[in-house]
């Protein structure tokens, strides 16, 4: 059987191609492996060219479907395809409300080509860096088959991803062993990417979201998903877990300050070759540099002169096309970035030295996208900012550890392959979501007007009318000893991996807080009724293999995703203490994400039915989940703590803004009942073993027969 290899795809970028036969497995290769890449970035328009542009040529036969018949003078300037029309009658060079257009899809606005993300908008994007498409990776156990799919951009509606599916499923035929239903769906998170989501228009109530570029998008996206499963061939897979490298400095945008630094990875090796196929990586970090980054000042890394601001409207895939071409170019085969937790977590600092791994006071440092961190570090030493400087950077620093993660990884015990998918109705409390949907902001997302999602909105052709229930979903898979629970949106990390805090750190714990919380919150808020607020299921314990994978942004996009004490400024949630939604809580903190947010009810909801699902996955029963209890860590000096590194357990922004570290880490573990535990090894938010002893990421502890316990710190 040949090998897989890289072929170029006209004006699409390339694509991984190899054998089109069902391959034999061998006994040392239970799986069969294929991956695939394809661009959706746009082909060059009638004023684009390839030196100005970096654009590609449209293949013969393409037609675009946004060059309708135009009158005389509609000349405005179109660099890319699926732009409409328009008479640029300010002359900037792009359109701008109130210019005439022609609409060619009878849709009631122009449609063109914005930038999702980012700041400034909106932004046209006028040049590609790097192109920006779908990266599939399909695998079977002669069995059952499954593909995973991440895309570069900001985020996806379901109906986006449904209809990915269903193309995929008519490319592969009735009688491929691929199931619509078996193909997983995320976003990168790339804020310097076509808009997919709608947020970005000429004014806040047109839609950014191009209905043109969305279809070619839904084609290609499809296109990588069927070009992996023809490219399948015997393959192993083995896993490894990273640490984020001690050189890079997490940034918040929102309180609380938790952060994800492990890395799971998987990767697929061509049993008879011993090529690379895929390399796939979960991190929890914001891909939006580029986006938020402008100004006159010029990335010194740049092979010719090159400001920041003529980077904010390049298309790319931003860090992440670092990451994966590190790793395309060390190890071959496809990279894959997907995005973990990445709630609150902006692009982090890059430093020249070590950055301290233990918290230490609050620092309102500087960085474009914002930059609230509990660790010091000398400003003027960070890695300069740019496309060709902190990108590259980040980008390559990250991959290094990836590496070195598999170099002392292990190969996948297990060959089980299983995976399903559920919906949840959702009623959105954000009256700013609700105004947008009557707009059409969104899209062509519909929405419900009952709380079972059976009853659809009247939808005219600008977008939905009404965003009062909304029909989501999520989902549990595994691939051997991975198993991977998908989220739909920007997840807090401490929703599902938890964290040090307690109810006294929750900016909202119960009805009765102080701050912008205090009050009564509207009756759709159904979270905020237990006194304190509950937390989220915790989703970690409802896994069952080695290795446990966020695949975040993941089957849809509802926006921001945390606990409900968390929700502070979610527009409409509290009309009596916070009729303006403030975003400010009572520690003095940001929580600028709250406005993006569906609902503060999303992580519950969300929650309950992951871990129902994860509960079944692979025939295991809710019973089969692994043991949380309720206790503290015991510091060295025997006093006990939420945190196993000091106190306090939450850092604010002007309260409680220094962190006390203990004598040392925790010793042992004291549990409500009495009972002190000193663990035979301590034990990750992965659930993997801390042979270093505990740190931020520890969450519990293996006993001597390698059973995992996970300390609740919250309760009690």
């Amino acid at each position: 059987m040949g090998a897989a290899k890289l072929l170029p795809l006209a004006a699409f970028g390339w694509i991984w191609s190899g054998p089109t036969a069902t391959p034999t497995l061998a006994a040392s290769a239970p799986f069969s492996v294929g991956a695939a890449v394809a661009s959706f970035t746009p082909p060059c328009g009638p004023d684009g060219t390839p030196a100005a542009n970096n654009c590609t040529p449209p293949p013969t036969g393409f037609h675009d479907p946004a060059s309708c018949v135009s009158p005389p003078g509609f000349t405005g300037r179109r660099l890319f395809a699926f732009e409409e029309p328009y008479v640029d009658q300010q002359q900037s060079g792009h359109y701008d409300e109130g210019d005439p257009f022609v609409d060619c899809n009878g849709d009631g606005r122009w449609d063109g080509n914005f930038i999702g993300g980012g700041s400034n908008a909106p932004r046209f994007y006028d040049r590609v860096a790097d192109p920006v498409g779908a990266r599939a990776i399909v695998v079977s156990n002669g069995h059952q088959s499954t593909a995973v799919e991440v895309l570069d951009h900001e985020g996806a509606f379901n109906v986006y991803l449904a209809a990915i599916r269903a193309q995929a499923a008519a490319l592969l035929g009735p009688h491929a062993g691929l199931h619509a239903d078996s193909i997983y769906i995320s976003s990168t998170h790339d804020e310097s990417a076509p808009d997919s989501i709608g947020l970005y228009g000429v004014d806040a109530v047109t839609s950014s979201s191009n209905p043109y570029w969305v279809a070619y998008m839904e084609q290609q996206s499809a296109r990588a998903t069927a070009d992996a499963w023809a490219s399948r061939t015997a393959a192993t897979i083995r896993y490894g877990e990273a640490v984020e490298p001690a050189t890079f400095r997490q940034c918040w945008s929102s309180y609380p300050f938790v952060d994800d630094q492990l890395v799971p990875v998987l990767q697929a090796v061509d049993a008879n070759t011993g090529r690379t196929i895929a390399t796939l990586a979960d991190v929890s970090q914001h891909a939006e540099t580029l986006g938020f980054n402008g100004g006159s000042a010029l990335d010194p890394g740049a092979p010719v002169p090159t400001t920041l601001q003529q980077e904010k409207t390049w298309l790319s895939a931003d860090w992440p096309y670092w990451f994966r071409h590190r790793l395309e170019s060390d190890l071959g085969g496809v990279g894959i970035e997907m995005a973990g937790s990445v709630g609150s977590n902006e692009t982090p600092q890059v430093f020249p030295a070590p950055v301290s791994r233990t918290p230490q006071q609050f620092v309102d440092a500087g960085h474009p996208a914002g930059c609230r961190t509990t660790f010091v570090a000398d400003q003027g030493s960070m890695v300069p900012l740019g496309y060709y400087s902190e990108d590259v950077a980040l980008g390559t620093q990250l991959a290094s550890a990836v590496e070195s993660a598999l170099a002392s990884g292990a190969a996948s015990a297990s060959s089980d392959i299983a995976g399903s998918r559920a919906d949840v109705c959702l009623q959105v409390t954000n009256v700013l979501f609700a105004v947008g949907g009557v707009a059409g902001v969104f899209g062509g997302r519909p929405s419900y007007l009952d709380p079972l999602c059976t009853v659809p909105q009247p939808q005219p052709p600008s977008g939905n009318t009404a965003a009062t229930f909304i029909r989501t979903e999520v989902a549990g898979f595994r691939i051997g000893d991975g198993t991977f629970v998908s989220i739909p949106g920007e997840v807090f990390p401490f929703t599902y991996l938890r964290s040090f805090l307690g109810p006294e750190d929750m900016p909202c714990p119960d009805p009765n807080s102080n701050g912008a919380c205090g009050g009564p919150a509207a009756p759709t808020l159904a979270c905020a009724r237990s006194n304190p607020y509950a937390l989220p299921p915790w989703l970690m314990p409802h896994m069952h293999t080695p290795y446990r994978f966020v695949d975040g942004l993941a089957e849809d996009m509802v926006g921001y995703i945390f606990p409900c004490g968390n929700g502070v400024g979610v527009p409409g949630e509290y009309p009596v203490s916070n009729a303006a939604a403030s975003g400010t809580d009572r520690f003095g903190c940001g929580h600028s994400d709250d406005s993006e947010a569906a609902s503060s009810n999303a992580g519950d909801a969300l929650g309950v039915a992951a871990a129902s699902l994860l509960d079944r996955l692979g025939g295991h029963r809710a019973a089969d989940a692994e043991s949380v209890v309720v206790g503290r860590y015991v510091l060295p000096d025997g006093s006990l703590s939420r945190d196993p590194l000091g106190t306090p357990g939450s850092i604010g922004c002007d309260a409680n803004t220094m962190f006390m570290p203990g004598t040392g880490p925790a010793t042992a573990v004291h549990l409500a009942d009495g009972t002190t535990v000193v663990p035979a090894q301590w034990m990750s938010l992965s659930g993997r073993a801390q042979p270093g002893g505990p740190d931020r990421n520890t969450r519990g502890w293996i006993d001597g027969a390698g059973r995992r316990h996970w300390l609740d710190v919250f309760s009690g």
